[in-house]
């Protein structure tokens, strides 16, 4: 079971820290934990709702990361006077919006009815409070999107006996039970285990190797490879004198022969076109043949949308080919692909454009052939930025932040 968010909320802030929330909503003495559970439940309440979408899911990771934390353990200074109080406030009423979207006011009109009038201010409070505790788990984890999402669905269990009917009504939510019932975890559920342990299982303990016993069979190579090499530059040599080399001119020809034709080049897809799948479909291939494998590791795609839109612009892609046949000789195996773009505009629009992205190369995939059980798609707006191992080739294979990619999921034919 995951990690209890109230009691980490509680002990985090400490004494201190309650009795200084109870102080800034002016609520009575010895109320503040009590109000402190109730506002913390309230919001993951709505955190589980909004997650309940691929979409949403993608949303929340973002407003968790990127988000200012507080410092719980000096959460009393933190509203030690009614300007840093009101502060607080403002940033918990925006993370309001995105936590319950178009149900906030009747949210907050629950709140209100059922924690009396301080109520919408707790959970003001309490929101920068929980995307804080989350955001630290996430950082502390290494969470991704699958894994923020198992996290969150863990605290459902923990949620019962603070969650009221009326609050599930307002975020029209039929029972506790079906809370998040919907939640999508995105990559993998847990990492894959490496092949050499998943096929070998525990590794014998290994015996002593002996000075002779691999010695004598490398020196054996080496004098194998050192008369091959003395073979091949005899062959150079006597190539070379009885063919004279070109000269300048010839050379010139030679090369200018080897370049397009005409006053302009070769337009980009075209070209794509006859280098075929670049190094895609290789290092995926490469990857599922591997003994060591890292279970987030990202192949981006080359795959081309108009800017702004969900409108492809190559759905012949040869990279999309590749992965329809990587997926068909490898029956077992399922994916994950995600939509990811810029962040330079509206967070909500461009969320959508990169499920909607998503979405549109499972289309393909679907068209041929493949099973749908077999592919998830994921906008994923913003959230993950170019991995480091991609990055250093960023300007060679114009790989920037706006790109599909694919994870693997699941590869039970090892």
């Amino acid at each position: 079971m995951a990690d209890n968010v109230l009691d980490m909320a509680s002990s985090q802030l400490g004494s201190g820290g309650i009795d200084a929330l109870a102080k800034a909503l002016n609520l009575p003495a010895g109320q503040g934990e009590a109000a402190l559970f109730s506002g913390v439940s309230y919001i993951l309440a709505g955190m589980l709702n909004r997650a309940s979408s691929k979409t949403g899911m993608g949303y929340l990771f973002n407003l968790i990361s990127e988000s200012d934390a507080l410092d719980l353990a000096d959460f009393a200074s933190a509203v030690s006077s009614p300007e840093k109080v009101t502060s607080v406030k403002s940033i918990g009423e925006k993370m309001l919006d995105k936590i319950f979207s178009s149900r906030k006011k009747e949210v907050l009109e629950v709140a209100t009815n059922n924690l009396g009038k301080e109520g919408g201010d707790l959970l003001s409070v309490s929101a920068p409070i929980v995307t804080s505790l989350m955001q630290s788990q996430a950082k502390a984890q290494k969470m991704d999107v699958s894994d923020l999402a198992s996290f969150l669905i863990g605290q459902r269990d923990h949620l019962k006996g603070y969650i009221p009917d009326n609050l599930l009504e307002a975020m029209d939510v039929p029972d506790l039970g079906k809370l998040g019932e919907a939640l999508v975890t995105h990559g993998h559920a847990k990492p894959q285990e490496p092949r050499a342990t998943a096929i070998q299982g525990t590794e014998e303990k290994r015996k002593p190797v002996s000075f002779s016993s691999w010695f004598f069979p490398l020196l054996l190579v080496l004098v194998v490879l050192y008369a091959l090499n003395m073979c091949m530059l005899k062959g150079k040599e006597e190539k070379s004198e009885s063919n004279p080399s070109m000269t300048s001119q010839e050379a010139s020809f030679m090369e200018s022969a080897s370049q397009p034709v005409g006053d302009s080049p070769l337009e980009k897809e075209k070209l794509e076109a006859q280098l075929g799948p670049d190094d895609f479909s290789n290092n995926l291939r490469d990857y599922l043949s591997s003994f060591s494998q890292s279970p987030n590791r990202e192949f981006p795609m080359r795959v081309n949308f108009e800017k702004g839109t969900a409108k492809i612009t190559n759905p012949s892609a040869a990279d999309i080919d590749a992965l329809a046949k990587i997926m068909q000789d490898n029956p077992n195996l399922s994916i994950a692909i995600e939509g990811h773009v810029k962040g330079e505009g509206n967070e909500i629009a461009e969320q959508e454009i990169s499920q909607e992205r998503a979405d549109v190369v499972k289309e393909l995939l679907l068209q041929k052939g493949i099973a749908a059980n077999r592919i998830t798609a994921t906008g994923m707006g913003s959230a993950k930025p170019v991995p480091e191992d991609m990055a250093e080739k960023k300007e060679q294979k114009a790989i920037n932040a706006e790109r599909i990619s694919v994870r693997i999921v699941t590869n039970s034919q090892e």
